[in-house]
């Protein structure tokens, strides 16, 4: 019985540090979040904590937001909950490339560029992931500098209401995810075909329909731009600033004030 005894408080002692190197984990991330970009850090002890989880604040690190089933994600010790439903990773840029293929095949990831203000990072990954697809196993994975351009443009306030309204009402997903590949695929007929599983009579049908229902033609590229503008702006408008919401909470639970001189 003393044996049994014994082991019991074993292990609810390695439980108890468990939990507190999570919480602990936790603080730290939720503080490194909050901390601005051009700030000096003031507290040692936040440096060694950073040291202890290999974490270098002279590096840029680069956000990767995964949506999917928490209980298949891979595990790293820098990630934090965004929601119930995702998940950020914190990486360092020379492992975003070998961390990507470890995702389930279901999991949709997008993708920020490297920053040292990581809360950048994230909200550009945020981004990315509104604009994955879960049958496009292209689109499944979504980066940031891919649609750097369209995402500053939109933060600039520009807009074409009648366009995206058009796009609302008469363009279903399937048409709208042609014109998005059509454009990635630098207009290859052929590589879209196949990213679809359609017909090449089925792209043209669908481009052809763009045109009638918007009046813009994404065969021309002036014309492209406006009908991809308001395509994303359609599918970022009302996730992103939910997701980014979520984020301001949980970087609201860490204090920067206590680690860094202004």
């Amino acid at each position: 019985m003393s044996d049994i005894r014994y082991t019991q408080e074993v292990g609810n002692e390695e439980f108890h540090e468990l939990r507190e190197d999570k919480q602990m984990l936790q603080t730290f991330m939720q503080n490194w979040l909050a901390l601005p970009e051009n700030d000096i850090i003031a507290d040692k002890s936040f440096v060694n904590k950073a040291r202890a989880y290999g974490v270098d604040f002279n590096e840029k690190y680069a956000a990767v937001v995964v949506e999917g089933d928490k209980q298949q994600l891979p595990d790293e010790r820098l990630a934090f909950e965004l929601d119930y439903l995702r998940r950020v990773y914190v990486l360092q840029v020379d492992d975003v490339a070998d961390f990507l293929p470890r995702l389930p095949k279901r999991a949709l990831a997008g993708v920020g560029m490297p920053h040292h203000d990581i809360q950048e990072s994230v909200k550009e990954g945020v981004f990315a992931l509104a604009m994955t697809h879960p049958t496009v196993d292209e689109m499944r994975t979504m980066f940031y500098e891919n649609m750097m351009d369209l995402a500053i443009i939109i933060a600039a306030g520009v807009a074409y209401p009648e366009t995206e309204q058009l796009i609302h009402d008469h363009l279903d997903d399937e048409v709208m995810l042609t014109l998005w590949l059509y454009a990635t695929f630098g207009q290859s007929m052929c590589a879209l075909s196949e990213a679809l599983h359609v017909h090449r009579r089925t792209i043209q049908y669908r481009l052809d329909k763009i045109t009638t229902v918007t009046g813009l033609n994404p065969r021309v590229t002036a014309e492209a731009c406006t009908l991809l503008l308001a395509y994303v702006r359609r599918r970022t408008s009302v996730i992103v600033p939910a997701l980014i919401g979520q984020l301001d909470r949980v970087v609201m639970q860490g204090d920067s004030r206590q680690i860094v001189n202004a």
